[in-house]
């Protein structure tokens, strides 16, 4: 009994504590101005799509009149709202510390695949399957998408790839393309192989390798990984005995089989 009142004694004077501390956070940033702003930007992702400049552009309005402004006043929600409507943002913090520095921490968003659209549009899609614009400051290196792809930037961010992968029905090209882009992207093996994926004039998918001079019939993103394995077994059981430019396509289309042309 004694060692159960103990320990609410000791939740109380916790719980008591927090309180106070935060009381006396919110107090002292009443009291304390805002010293100077500070943008962080990760870059671990390997892309540079936005630099500081971008952000303090869009947030100017507000940064213009925040320097010697009571912190309580400033307004980090808003903020953060306006911050991560930008398409190349994936999530933006602000915050204030109590020695007056209001700080923006930004993650940019991460494409796997980049599709060059039959009319001359092109855009991203990324690691979370949403559309993403180019950027005219830089460009990623990945794998990239052409051929009869009529979906422009407008018309794919209108696509609900996670929707069409969640009930499997009335798959989209662009859907396909994604699940293709993502297998091949995570698997060691295809991603230093495969370059480029084409969509021909029937809407199928076909894979440009780096090795060999030959194109890859896929079809569409059904069976993917069954695919790949057989596509695997026919290169270390068949091209390496008859040689990698033995045969101008490869069929991988249907079921249990491989259908080769030669060259």
């Amino acid at each position: 009994m004694k060692k159960r009142v103990l320990n609410i004694l000791s939740w109380l004077a916790l719980i008591i504590g927090i309180g106070f501390l935060l009381g006396f956070t919110k107090q002292k940033q009443k009291e304390k101005t805002c010293e100077s702003l500070k943008i962080l930007i990760d870059h671990s992702n390997g892309n540079t799509f936005i630099n500081e400049e971008d952000i303090f552009q869009m947030v100017y309005h507000e940064v213009d009149t925040m320097v010697g402004k009571p912190l309580n006043e400033i307004n980090t929600a808003h903020l953060e709202h306006k911050i991560n409507h930008h398409p190349v943002v994936q999530n933006s913090e602000v915050y204030k510390t109590l020695d007056g520095k209001v700080i923006i921490e930004v993650s940019q968003r991460t494409p796997i695949v980049r599709i060059f659209s039959f009319n001359g549009d092109s855009y991203y899609i990324d690691n979370n399957a949403k559309i993403m614009p180019p950027s005219s400051k830089y460009t990623a290196n990945l794998m990239v998408v052409s051929g009869f792809v009529f979906e422009d930037y407008i018309s794919a961010s209108q696509i609900d790839i996670k929707g069409e992968l969640k009930n499997k029905k009335g798959t989209s090209l662009i859907t396909d393309i994604f699940k293709m882009a993502e297998y091949i992207k995570y698997d060691p093996l295809w991603s230093a192989q495969i370059e480029q994926l084409y969509v021909n004039k029937d809407f199928e998918i076909e894979l440009i390798p780096r090795i060999g001079n030959h194109r890859i019939v896929f079809g569409d993103a059904a069976s993917i990984k069954e695919k790949f394995d057989k596509l695997k077994i026919f290169y270390k059981e068949g091209l390496d005995k008859t040689g990698w430019n033995e045969y101008s396509v490869i069929n991988l289309k249907f079921a249990n089989q491989v259908v080769c042309t030669k060259r």
